[in-house]
């Protein structure tokens, strides 16, 4: 059975999908379609992931944004501090298993 990603991690998830938006919209203006698509398969995958929570989502989530930042320093979108910053700690730590 899947279930939802916890209440206390949606909006922190919901602000890291509205930032990858906004980051895509400025990619697409300025015409960098080599990163925009990295972007889009990077984001892809968050709706599935949250419709599917176990106990290792969040750290597959924290990879897969680590992953795009690594690829892309100079973007100045840092994910992963985004999804922390709003994440309650025990609640994390309660999804890691």
């Amino acid at each position: 059975m899947s279930s939802l990603a916890p209440p206390e991690i949606q909006p922190s998830l919901l602000r890291v999908l509205h930032r990858a938006f906004v980051q895509a919209r400025n990619l697409s203006m300025k015409g960098d379609c080599q990163q925009l698509y990295e972007l889009a398969d990077t984001f892809e995958l968050l709706p599935e992931l949250m419709a599917r929570w176990n106990n290792s989502t969040f750290d597959q989530i924290r990879v897969i944004l680590s992953e795009y930042e690594s690829n892309h320093p100079q973007s100045g979108y840092e994910y992963v501090s985004l999804l922390d910053e709003g994440t309650v700690p025990e609640v994390a730590s309660r999804t890691k298993g």
